[in-house]
């Protein structure tokens, strides 16, 4: 319709996001097909060995479809498969250029062809063909046409010893050795057999594969395992010592609390505390001439009435403890009061400090 938008057909099940999916299977199935025949894969699956008869009647050797016959009695009489070479009397050959086609394309192209082409009945006609490429992009293909009837025939009068068997039916290449099979005889044994000697050389490559794939995660596998045993056994060691833990937890917390007890409970005397302490502790009769503070000790120089009596009065007082006189008390000749040198210890500020 006029005016209609031109987008894809998002119906079709041939498309998916403007991929033509069909042409994209074939196209792969091509390049995989092509892969097959490198040499370096080509020894996953080798030609089965095939006993021809060509057309002299000698018997030969052929290992592969485009390398030449081997003349090889020995060799050949043990091959399983067999094929009649036909004569070049039974084969009419066509040569016709085409451009580069998909092997889909191609075959629905020289079908048309053959049946322009072939002088033989429709149901009647066998053919086959080999292509190359001819430059600038287009194919020279050559068409073998025959008839089944004069196949069977030939085969029955020029190969008796092949009665009752289903032979294989070649022809020779036209360009280079080997061979094009005609379809529709016993190659469908021998693609058979193919077919299964393919999946047993595929199945042993990917076991193959999956046994160095192991062999490479193996180590990494190992090693993943022994962290994980190491980490299990973590957990259970921190589980063991759980309840340890906890109870080293509560006697620290318990020290550190009695730690602060004992810091409350047992606080130095600050100098100002202990010179007050001391002032309270002094009688009247008493005057101070020295005072030295080192650390808790602390030493008093000075004169009293009675020391022996000073003395007894510091040791008497809450905080003063130790109270000793490194030396004696003196009365100068003609003085009313002793010197003296007092030395105490000063305790916990328990005793109520004056404002």
């Amino acid at each position: 319709m006029p005016g209609s938008s031109s987008l894809p057909n998002s119906n079709n099940p041939q498309r998916f996001f403007g991929l033509d999916l069909e042409s994209l299977g074939r196209d792969l199935l091509t390049a995989w097909r092509g892969m097959l025949d490198w040499p370096v894969l080509a020894w996953l699956w080798p030609a089965s060995a095939v006993r021809l008869w060509l057309p002299s009647g000698e018997p030969a050797l052929s290992q592969s479809l485009n390398a030449p016959a081997l003349h090889d009695p020995t060799r050949a009489l043990a091959a399983r498969f067999e094929a009649v070479v036909l004569p070049e009397n039974l084969l009419l050959r066509r040569t016709i250029e085409l451009p580069a086609l998909q092997p889909a394309e191609l075959q629905a192209a020289l079908n048309l062809q053959v049946q322009t082409l072939s002088p033989f009945a429709p149901d009647d006609t066998l053919w086959t063909h080999e292509s190359t490429p001819s430059g600038g992009g287009s194919l020279r293909v050559q068409v073998l046409l025959s008839s089944r009837k004069l196949i069977e025939q030939h085969v029955h009068t020029a190969h008796p010893q092949l009665q009752g068997q289903s032979p294989e039916v070649w022809a020779t290449r036209s360009q280079g050795p080997g061979f094009v099979p005609l379809p529709g005889f016993g190659e469908a044994r021998r693609h058979r057999q193919g077919a299964a000697w393919r999946w047993v050389s595929a199945s042993l490559a990917l076991l193959a594969l999956t046994l160095v794939a192991a062999m490479a995660v193996t180590p990494t596998l190992k090693l993943y395992l022994r962290s994980l045993q190491a980490d299990q056994a973590m957990s259970a060691l921190q589980k063991k010592a759980a309840p340890v833990l906890q109870q080293r937890e509560a006697l620290t917390r318990t020290t550190e609390q009695l730690a602060s007890l004992a810091t409350v409970a047992g606080k130095p005397v600050t100098p100002l505390e202990a010179l007050n302490l001391i002032t309270e502790a002094l009688p009247d009769d008493t005057s101070l001439q020295n005072i030295r503070l080192d650390g808790a000790s602390v030493t008093l120089t000075g004169q009293t009435s009675n020391a022996a009596t000073l003395m007894k009065q510091l040791g008497s007082t809450s905080g003063l403890r130790d109270v000793k006189a490194p030396v004696a008390a003196t009365k100068p000749l003609g003085a009313t009061r002793e010197t003296f040198m007092i030395e105490f210890t000063l305790g916990s500020a328990k005793s109520k400090v004056a404002p």
